[in-house]
């Protein structure tokens, strides 16, 4: 038993000595095959500055310029308008309006605007308070050549801008140029949604002052119906008599009825009347109730009366109030002239008369006491000569 554990362990320490021999060399082994670790080398990180983001160019200047408008009447020009209202409603020789765009604010700019129509050229000098801006400029109309317009033609009306002596805009407004004729009698206010009546305007065309009156009259006096024209001086019946001795006279140039009154149109803004001044109508041997009616109220007028247009849908006549400060109408019916004696002219009218007072207030009807209209600014359109 003890040489067999001898044995034993003889044995058992040669295994274990041949178990680390193993071991050993495999360690070894794995030394020389396995590669050296890969060493990483940290490399820092590079800090760059980010570029500002490029700034967004600048807006160009808007580019200078200007536009001519007739914006109340649609283009359209009425000399009658003008000649005759424009002292009482400066509004109407303002027509014209200048819009600019594109302006320096804070800079300085010169407007300038031409046209036949002108007695000279308007320039006009400010300050850009804004890049867009209105102007609507007292203009230097040429009222004579206003008054000698008798026919329907076009006009030119040129605006240029120039602001810092350097950029320049130009616009042109082509209108249309109506005759002296034509009366506006009414206005179409978008605003409002309304019309305008306009009447007034035809007391431009009562003339107190022209001079063929005077020959009217002394072939009125010669007729022997009055030995005198005093106005008011001597009562109704006097008053009467005065109308009559008119009436007789012009019959007797044979100044007849003549339903004329056609226009050539204009704005849809806009309702106007073909109307004759005295002279015309002496010179054609006609008149229509209108043409009539502000020709014998011119006459009335210069003899010291105070007449009044009335008017009803497709009719005008003339009265004459009885006494200076008013009283009653004595109204005449203008569409019997050199067709009935002047008793007939006197019952047509009160029956006008009767038809229309009661509706003045309504649309279609009116009056015009010459003598409040004189007193409003409007006066008598200058006779323009032969």
């Amino acid at each position: 038993m003890t040489f067999l554990s001898s044995f034993s362990f003889r044995r058992f320490a040669v295994l274990l000595l041949v178990l680390a021999i193993g071991v050993g060399l495999g360690a070894g082994l794995e030394r020389l095959f396995t590669p050296p670790p890969v060493v990483v080398e940290t490399i820092p990180e590079i800090v760059r500055p980010i570029a500002a983001a490029p700034a967004p160019p600048a807006a160009a200047p808007e580019t200078l310029r200007c536009e001519v408008r007739m914006p109340a009447f649609a283009n359209h020009l009425y000399p009658s308008l003008m000649l005759s209202c424009g002292a009482a409603y400066p509004e109407f020789t303002r027509n014209l309006t200048i819009t600019v765009r594109g302006a320096a604010v804070g800079q300085p700019y010169q407007l300038q605007i031409d046209s036949n129509l002108f007695q000279r050229p308007l320039t006009f000098n400010g300050v850009a308070a804004s890049p867009s801006f209105s102007i609507a400029p007292v203009l230097p109309w040429n009222y004579e050549a206003l008054r000698r317009v008798n026919q329907l033609h076009p006009e030119s009306f040129v605006a240029a801008v120039t602001q810092s002596g350097a950029a320049t805009a130009q616009a042109t407004l082509t209108c249309i140029v109506h005759p002296v004729n034509e009366v506006v009698s009414r206005i179409y206010d978008p605003d409002q949604q309304e019309w305008r009546d306009m009447s007034i305007c035809y007391a431009g065309f009562v003339n107190e002052d022209h001079p063929w009156i005077t020959q009217l009259l002394q072939e009125a006096l010669a007729g022997g119906g009055v030995a005198q024209f005093n106005g008011y001086g001597f009562g109704r019946d006097s008053v009467i008599a005065q109308l009559q001795s008119v009436w007789n006279a012009l019959a007797a140039r044979g100044l007849n009825y003549v339903d004329v009154a056609t226009t050539s149109g204009g704005s849809p803004n806009v309702t106007t009347q073909y109307v004759r001044f005295l002279d015309q109508s002496v010179r054609d041997q006609g008149a229509n109730c209108v043409d009539a009616s502000v020709l014998l109220a011119s006459i009335f007028r210069r003899i010291g009366l105070r007449p009044v247009l009335l008017f009803k849908p497709g009719h005008c006549f003339v009265a004459v109030y009885d006494a200076a400060e008013g009283g009653n109408l004595i109204p005449v019916e203008t569409t019997v002239l050199n067709a009935a004696p002047f008793a007939s002219a006197l019952a047509f009218g009160t029956q006008d008369l009767a038809n229309t007072v009661p509706y003045l207030d309504t649309p279609g009807f009116g009056s015009v006491d010459i003598i409040n209209a004189r007193r409003a600014g409007v006066k008598p359109i200058e006779f323009a000569g032969p």
